[in-house]
């Protein structure tokens, strides 16, 4: 306890401190001696202090051995902190409660930077996607206009630009939608969905980009009873993301593969293409944000590497499940959705 660099309290049943280590007094900047005689009352937020109470109550009437919550504290100087809180109840040989273990972990800097980038977010939505989207407007309009106005370098400077700043507002929307999703500020609306009449429109929405590409989509083994209860928007835009990296990823002149079918008591939708594996060493990550499969500077696909850790936060908050396999032959990603019903 002397030597661990976490924060620590015995505590009594009564609430009164009966030893607290070094790292807890750094923590909240009393000596030993001051800390043990200003009590937890006094360094706990005052909002914090009756659920704290309530929390460590119910541990002993429920006999839970331990809980974790995240709390505020008030430094000596009036700094406000905030802590992971570990709470351990200490029982005698005949199972009555002796005292409390308190591990406090210090998240203080953790937080800040989680306020920060929100901030950051928030700006960022405000001062760039605006005058972005009068740009995008400004320069289809140019796309637009007369042709024989125009020399043929001028139209390909403005369509650069018109490419760059599409680019760009995709990252732009990436970033944000993916900030909602690591911020579980929306609920799933489920609702009966019919899994090919939605594989057929997302196909139908990646055909030009498919065909842009000089790649073909193919659904086969379309299973047209499968029903589940999902997020159509949700699981629309997770089938989206997918076939666009698939498109992505393809060879020229390849074929990305769309299979519909009832497996055990899932509607598995397998989304496949010819393109080079996923290299190994990136298989672990693939998942993460801003990961590529190609991570050098020479890369030959842009992106941000925020389309699968998108796709993957989608599924789970649909309560489905998000795998993939990749071989010499092409990658195939999948997506399992409990079935409802079959039709």
């Amino acid at each position: 306890m002397e030597h661990s660099p976490i924060g620590m309290a015995l505590t009594a049943m009564d609430g009164v401190w009966i030893d607290v280590n070094p790292a807890l007094c750094n923590f909240l900047g009393y000596s030993k001696e001051e800390l043990m005689q200003v009590g937890f009352k006094q360094v706990t937020h005052p909002e914090d202090r009756d659920a704290t109470v309530m929390v460590a109550r119910q541990m002993v009437a429920s006999h839970q051995k331990s809980v974790a919550l995240e709390k505020r504290y008030i430094h000596s100087s009036g700094k406000l902190l905030t802590g992971i809180l570990n709470l351990t109840v200490v029982r005698d040989e005949n199972e009555l409660p002796v005292m409390y273990i308190s591990q406090i972990q210090d998240i203080t800097a953790a937080r800040r930077l989680e306020h920060l980038k929100s901030e950051f977010i928030t700006t960022v939505n405000h001062e760039l996607r605006t005058p972005l989207t009068g740009i995008i407007g400004a320069l289809t309009l140019l796309e637009h206009m007369s042709i024989g106005t125009k020399t043929d370098n001028d139209q390909n400077l403005i369509a650069v630009a018109s490419k760059n700043a599409r680019r760009l507002k995709s990252l732009l929307d990436d970033v944000l939608e993916m900030e909602t999703l690591t911020s579980d500020i929306f609920e799933p609306l489920l609702e009966d969905v019919n899994v090919s009449e939605l594989v057929q429109n997302v196909i139908g929405a990646n055909q030009f980009r498919a065909a842009t590409a000089s790649v073909a989509i193919q659904c086969v083994n379309g299973d047209a009873g499968l029903i589940c209860s999902s997020d159509p928007e949700k699981l629309s835009r997770v089938f989206g993301i997918l076939i666009a990296n698939a498109i992505k990823f393809s060879e020229r002149l390849g074929t990305v593969t769309v299979n519909v079918q009832a497996i055990n008591s899932f509607v598995r939708v397998s989304i496949s293409n010819q393109g080079r594996p996923i290299p190994e060493e990136m298989r672990e990550f693939i998942f993460d944000t801003f990961v590529q499969a190609d991570p050098t500077s020479t890369r030959r696909k842009e992106g941000a590497g925020l389309g699968l850790a998108i796709a993957k936060h989608l599924v789970e908050h649909i309560r489905g499940h998000l795998g993939y396999s990749s071989n010499v032959d092409g990658t195939t990603f999948w997506v399992d959705i409990p079935i409802k019903h079959i039709d």
